[in-house]
């Protein structure tokens, strides 16, 4: 049984979820906490790594800095409408 850290908080949930994704992509244990009731719902989300590995998680946030559009495009796999009114 691991222990939980608290890694980071964000916004909402498909950003927490695209962000999990990369960290689990590197192999670091991830979960996420949500009081949201929906997906879309603007909700703070809780990311948390296992004990063991938050040196590892942290120096990779510290590696990443997603703009709004990279977490929607990692939560939907749709670039965003650039110049599009």
């Amino acid at each position: 049984m691991s222990a939980w850290q608290l890694l980071i908080t964000l916004s909402d949930v498909p950003s927490a979820q695209a962000f999990a994704a990369v960290l689990s992509a590197e192999g670091i244990g991830v979960r996420v906490d949500t009081d949201a009731g929906v997906l879309g719902q603007a909700a703070p989300c809780r990311i948390y790594v296992d004990a063991t590995q938050l040196r590892q998680a942290r120096w990779a946030l510290s590696q990443r800095k997603f703009s709004d559009d990279e977490l929607t495009y990692l939560a939907t796999g749709e670039l965003p409408k650039q110049g599009i009114p």
